[in-house]
């Protein structure tokens, strides 16, 4: 696959209506109207979980062991589909072709635990994007009490995630700028970069200003200058090897380089927020899921710090 490849060729978002759902329906538009004809499909989802159990379970004899066989609850369930469910998907298909989406767009309803769910059906079915919306959870409530997003980022292999926050806002015109692209060298970081460096070709009549972040680990420095110097120079390094993969993707000049100390996350989170960026897009460690719902990432932590920006985490 070349540089400028287009990367989002199959986009499944989670749409329940909300606020945040609304917003990363119109970041889908921006996604395939950037793709063009590269856009093959886009799929929108509800998942059913816990909570319209909980509602309608009044409706149910619990005596009877097969509830899914139980003619009320058949009943229940498609009044249901048939009075929420299936026309918010069609709102939100209005939605995107109003904004101009050619691509096919289907409708999909799933029953299960949501984050579970959406993973299922995007390894399934072969999306290799997902644009969803977050709750607005307070950081510390977002990293203890988990959530669907967590869920999703903690299981996503081999795909793209988006997540918008209600307060993320971006110029029509040219929604991807300024760009800030956090990297560390590994492969994934690089996989962002290039990713980066596609999106930006869907919109370069713009001038997409596309910025680089090394920020070294604060906790990697010691008492030794020979230490902190090597640290400075293999940051400068994985700057440069990344400006060389946009610099190949025509976007020379077309940005800046920095490289800051401290707290990876917290850096890239203020720095987000000072420079008015409207998506961050940046690689996940190849961690384990468990690793990575328990210990947190960089990522993971940036998802939740940055809620100004879309965030877009590459897992490989």
């Amino acid at each position: 696959m070349t540089t400028n490849s287009y990367q989002f060729h199959r986009i499944l978002i989670p749409f329940d209506g909300s606020l945040s759902a609304k917003k990363a329906l119109e970041w889908a538009a921006h996604l395939a109207r950037a793709g063009g004809m590269d856009v093959e499909s886009i799929a929108l989802i509800r998942v059913i979980g816990g909570s319209y159990l909980a509602r309608h379970i009044q409706n149910v004899d619990l005596r009877v062991t097969r509830m899914d066989q139980v003619a009320a609850w058949r009943r229940v369930r498609q009044h249901h589909l048939d009075h929420e469910i299936l026309p918010l998907l069609e709102e939100g298909r209005r939605f995107l072709q109003e904004r101009g989406v050619a691509a096919p767009i289907e409708t999909r309803v799933a029953e299960g635990k949501i984050g579970e769910e959406i993973i299922r059906v995007a390894e399934e079915d072969g999306y290799n994007t997902i644009v969803m919306g977050r709750r607005g959870l307070s950081p510390l409530k977002g990293m203890l009490l988990g959530s669907v997003t967590r869920q999703v980022s903690s299981l996503a292999r081999k795909m793209t995630v988006f997540v918008v926050g209600h307060e993320a806002t971006c110029d029509p015109g040219c929604p991807i700028s300024p760009l800030l692209l956090p990297v560390d060298g590994s492969e994934p970081s690089l996989a962002a970069v290039r990713q980066g460096a596609a999106l930006a070709q869907g919109f370069k009549a713009g001038q997409p200003c596309l910025s680089l972040l090394h920020v070294i680990d604060v906790a990697k420095l010691t008492a030794s200058m020979v230490e902190a110097s090597a640290l400075m120079h293999e940051g400068e390094r994985i700057l440069a090897d990344s400006r060389h993969t946009l610099i190949e993707a025509g976007f020379q000049g077309m940005g800046e380089d920095k490289l800051q100390i401290g707290d990876p996350a917290r850096v890239i989170a203020e720095e987000a927020e000072k420079g008015n960026y409207p998506l961050i897009l940046m690689g996940a460690r190849g961690l384990s899921s468990l690793k990575r719902l328990v210990l947190g990432s960089v990522s993971n932590e940036v998802l939740h710090r940055a809620s100004k920006s879309i965030v877009g985490i590459v897992y490989l």
